[in-house]
């Protein structure tokens, strides 16, 4: 039985049996991980820091792929978050997303860097949570291999050099005005500052990837899209964002 040594963020977790959790986690390299906490329900036996969003070092053993518990100290708690629902409901949607788009065989730290910094925001409670989600979203998607295509028209292919840009969700590519016009396509004209805010969350080292604002409908244009892109192109739905969408009022 091999030692294991490694920093990761907790996900989900599990009860299993009497007294054993099985927590989903996403290792600082960006892999998925199940790991076995044994007796973690069990009176002394608890170790606090191998929790959901709990972001500890690990130390389990592995044999076959599988991984069980043996040391947890924690590095950071966003335990915070459990005392607002919204914003518990809107983190458990990112770390379902997060679940979705990895996997325990392919390294993708920028993952473990943009959810790290989400749930940090959300913590901070000085970024607009619908601008994190929305954020995370576009990104997440990016990194999964799904980042639209800004910079040609995806009609003609000709470079687009100036706004107006307008982009299809379901193509996951942009269109010049006159190519817009044209197409048989769902193409809808991006604000001059949603393109901006789209701009900076693709291309942003993953630490900033937060650090913007957005107002009024440009603000509606940039959240509504993320969700509607992350949907179609992961083709499924998600339990966590509708429980966040039904604590939101109508139309927000």
């Amino acid at each position: 039985m091999a030692e294991v040594k490694t920093r990761a963020l907790g996900l989900r977790e599990v009860d299993f049996g009497d007294y054993d959790r099985y927590l989903t986690a996403l290792s600082e390299d960006g892999r998925k991980i199940e790991i076995l906490c044994k007796n973690a329900r069990r009176g002394k036996k608890q170790v606090p820091a191998a929790r959901q969003f709990c972001f500890s070092a690990f130390i389990l053993s592995e044999r076959g792929g599988r991984y069980t518990l043996r040391e947890a100290d924690l590095v950071h708690s966003f335990f915070e978050l459990t005392q607002d629902i919204e914003r518990y409901a809107l983190a458990c949607y990112l770390a379902e997303l997060t679940a979705a788009l990895t996997t325990p065989d392919e390294d993708a730290p920028a993952f473990c860097r943009l959810l790290l910094g989400a749930l940090a925001a959300l913590e901070g409670k000085k970024r607009d949570p619908a601008l994190v989600k929305a954020a995370f979203e576009w990104r997440a998607l990016a990194e999964s291999g799904y980042a639209p295509d800004l910079t040609a028209c995806g009609v003609c292919g000709e470079t687009i050099e100036t706004p107006p840009l307008y982009f299809s969700v379901r193509a996951g590519q942009a269109a010049d005005e006159a190519c817009a016009r044209r197409a048989a396509g769902d193409f809808v004209r991006l604000a001059d500052s949603t393109l901006r805010a789209l701009v900076h969350v693709l291309t942003s080292e993953p630490r900033k990837t937060y650090a913007f604002a957005l107002t009024g409908p440009a603000r509606g244009q940039f959240c509504a899209m993320a969700e509607a892109y992350a949907q179609y192109h992961l083709g499924r739905g998600f339990d966590s964002l509708t429980f966040y969408r039904s604590l939101k009022p109508p139309g927000q």
